[in-house]
């Protein structure tokens, strides 16, 4: 457990330091969560605890696959220790506090696992996230969503019913040589890295994306989350790959 009294955008926040998860979802056109579970994990290259977790939630998604909806978010707030983390940004920082905030918790941790928008734990604790995704929540509400390639520009379309949506951006996999920090020397495997993702009202059922000039279509996917803003309670959840 490390203690940071001063860093940019935090005040006296606690960050601990444990084990973080990496998942690699399903890539079908548009598969329902129906009965299945969102975890989305919020990890750093910077956190020497965190390759362990990327190994647990692995093992995870391969064992119960369509089931399963993992979503990485890479933190910004790790990047003083030497390393600074290419998948990170301060939007899937604020991610993080929004849940933060949500929970009532006091700080911000890496890996922290968040379930189905309502339960959180620490990233390598397999036993509380087998249970949860045993729980198998999620219900399907029949919407469809699509994703096309134009150029650089990905157009993403939501059919009704979805409430506030998250529509996120999803890398399949990646492996970083960390030449600094704490991770110095290692060599780091993460799958399903949200690149970039946006929120929408109920009334809105499109939205766009510009490829990272470093991926490839099919390199890609679109997840969307069906979430109760005000509750972080998720609802439903569906993949597409992009044509």
């Amino acid at each position: 457990m490390r203690i940071i009294k001063s860093l940019a955008g935090f005040n006296l926040l606690v960050f601990i330091c444990f084990a973080t998860l990496s998942c690699n979802a399903k890539n079908s056109n548009s598969e329902q969560g129906k009965g299945k579970t969102v975890l989305e994990l919020f990890t750093s290259e910077g956190c020497s605890s965190c390759p362990k977790a990327d190994k647990t939630v692995a093992e995870l998604q391969q064992q119960y696959q369509n089931d399963l909806l993992v979503l990485c978010y890479h933190v910004d707030y790790w990047n003083y220790l030497g390393w600074k983390d290419t998948f990170s940004s301060s939007a899937n920082t604020q991610r993080q506090q929004y849940y933060i905030r949500l929970l009532g918790l006091s700080s911000a941790y890496t890996p922290q696992a968040v379930i189905n928008g309502l339960q959180q734990c620490v990233g390598s604790d397999k036993g509380k996230l087998t249970a949860e995704i045993e729980k198998g929540e999620l219900q399907s509400n029949g919407s469809t969503l699509s994703a096309k390639l134009v150029g650089n520009t990905i157009s993403v379309s939501i059919g009704p019913g979805n409430g506030h949506a998250l529509i996120c951006l999803v890398q399949k996999e990646a492996t970083t040589q960390v030449r600094r920090g704490e991770n110095e020397g290692r060599s780091l495997h993460h799958i399903n890295l949200v690149r970039d993702f946006v929120s929408l009202p109920a009334s809105m059922n499109s939205a766009t994306f510009t490829l990272p000039n470093d991926l490839k279509r099919e390199q890609c996917f679109i997840a969307i989350l069906s979430q109760d803003e005000k509750t972080g309670k998720i609802n439903n959840w569906a993949t597409t790959a992009i044509q």
